[in-house]
């Protein structure tokens, strides 16, 4: 008898499965040594079902480029000027860190594909940036200038929301070296709360610190 066709949770399960372990085998091969075959088995799936979900290896990686920046942006707080500025900052890095602490999230792996794209763009990288980042950033840069009572949105402001963002991609980036120089400073008791207290902390003193240095002009 053939076998019934999979309910949509068994589809989900497989399409998170195949993103899963492309992650893994894009972290440690990179996209060209990777293979599609190579995945599927890993997933305990048909080949088949990556161009049904991807299209083709060139979907799948983008896919794996994007999932972890969309899983970030929808915790992401509206870029709202309105909002107390330390309640906007305790949403903003929530948002970012998460990952850090959720051990299903891949951001070992995700990390290691990000610095790649850094040295090596692939074609996929512009759109992504494009379509999921530039947004984002410009939002922010325009509630930055509203916060700092800019007249008009200039390179400082610009500056200002990377070093925002710099503060949370350095716990991504190096937070397995930072428990290794002191243990338990990122997942230790307590860690995230105070991991969390502190760039908040250190976002509100960059803010205040621009917003004080065009008052002085």
């Amino acid at each position: 008898m053939p076998k019934s066709a999979p309910v949509p949770e068994e589809l989900s399960g497989r399409r998170a499965r195949l993103l899963k372990e492309a992650r893994r085998i894009f972290a440690a091969k990179g996209f060209d040594k990777a293979s599609t075959r190579e995945i599927a088995a890993a997933a305990e799936a048909n080949i088949a079902l990556i161009a049904y979900y991807f299209g083709d290896k060139q979907g799948l990686y983008r896919e794996v480029l994007v999932q972890p920046i969309a899983d970030v942006m929808r915790g992401m707080p509206e870029a709202d000027a309105s909002l107390p500025l330390r309640e906007w900052l305790q949403s903003f890095y929530a948002a970012f860190l998460r990952p850090l602490y959720d051990a299903e999230s891949g951001l070992s792996d995700s990390t290691r594909i990000f610095c790649r794209e850094m040295i090596a763009p692939s074609p996929a990288w512009p759109d992504i940036c494009g379509e999921y980042i530039a947004p984002q950033h410009h939002a922010l840069v325009a509630m930055l200038g509203q916060r700092c009572g800019a007249a008009s949105i200039d390179a400082e402001l610009h500056q200002l929301a990377f070093a925002l963002i710099a503060l949370a991609h350095d716990y991504w980036l190096s937070a397995q070296d930072m428990e290794g120089l002191l243990p338990g400073v990122v997942y230790g008791p307590g860690a995230y709360e105070r991991t969390l207290n502190r760039l908040v902390t250190f976002g509100q003193a960059l803010i205040e610190a621009e917003q004080a240095l065009r008052q002085s002009r």
